[in-house]
């Protein structure tokens, strides 16, 4: 791409999007894990069985918790 090609614009648009992306899956991977670590807590229950309650599985838990300890 040459220096005359370039579009301002668009590149803040799709840096924009690719952030907004990001935070928004960011957000519902800790809302799933405050989520189930809270129904655990209020209800003193296990993971699994807190996991079940809220319709999500153990693996969804500990791949969303995963990926909130590493952004």
């Amino acid at each position: 791409m040459s220096i005359y090609e370039y579009n301002e614009e668009y590149v803040k648009k799709t840096l924009f999007e690719d952030g907004y992306e990001n935070g928004y899956d960011t957000g519902k991977f800790e809302t799933l894990v405050n989520n189930v670590e809270s129904a655990m807590k209020n209800f003193n229950i296990d993971l699994e069985k807190a996991c079940n309650g809220l319709g999500v599985s153990v693996t969804e838990y500990t791949n969303a918790k995963a990926k909130i300890q590493n952004k």
